[in-house]
Formats: structure tokens, C-alpha cells, sequence
């Protein structure tokens, strides 16, 4: 599938604690209790209760500072939808993750459970 869909539904996350972030070369993997994770293959931005950006991952771009821990023991809260170019889990500290559709014909992500693949 290319773009993010309109119809979209992470809402199996929702209530689910961050317990674990895997950072590989060309993915990140959020890990969810008691389920549910996702694979990021593309970009992805952090953005704090105010709406500022924290954190972001862009390949090809080298990183200095991590920021995305910080939602690490947060639950998600909500999920809002910028069809067709990403999609975004919103967590009770208040802090978004925008996860981006970016890689053409590429896997950008995967959401489980729901086998949900862009």
C-alpha cells in the first residue's frame, strides 16, 4: 500500500504503555504492553505538548542527541490522521509521534496487531 490510507486505525494501541524502543540502521521498533508494536522503516518527528519538535529520524541524516525515550511508560491516549502522508499516536504526557509515509514504493511502517502495512 502507498500512502498513509484515510481510513487508517491504530486504535488497537490505544490504553497500550510504551515499554520498549529497539534502534536498528534502517528501522525503530515500538514495542507496546500488553500489545502492539510498531516498525518504522521511514521518518518519524516528536513533538512535545506545546508542538514543538523534540526529536525526529531522517535517513541519510547523522544524529547527535536521542530524545524519543521520553515516552517510554506512556500510554497512548489518541491517534490523528494526515492522509496521505502520515499518521500520528498521541500519548498521555502529551507528546506526539508522527510517523511519516516517505519511502515510495518502500515499507514505511507496520503496525501490529492488525498486520497493517505502509
Amino acid at each position: 500500500m502507498y500512502g498513509v490510507p484515510a481510513n487508517l486505525d491504530p486504535s488497537s494501541l490505544g490504553g497500550a504503555e510504551l515499554i520498549q524502543i529497539c534502534v536498528g540502521q534502517f528501522q525503530w521498533q515500538f514495542h507496546f504492553h500488553p500489545r502492539g508494536y510498531i516498525s518504522i522503516g521511514g521518518n518519524w518527528e516528536l513533538h512535545d505538548a506545546s508542538g514543538k519538535l523534540i526529536d525526529r529520524f531522517e535517513r541519510e541524516t547523522p544524529r547527535e542527541d536521542i530524545h524519543i525515550h521520553v515516552l517510554l511508560g506512556k500510554k497512548v491516549t489518541g491517534f490523528s490522521l494526515d492522509a496521505p502522508h502520515s499518521f500520528s499516536l498521541i500519548f498521555q504526557s502529551g507528546h506526539t509521534l508522527r510517523i511519516c509515509d516517505d519511502l515510495g514504493t518502500y515499507e514505511s511502517f507496520f503496525i501490529q496487531p492488525g498486520n497493517i502495512v505502509v
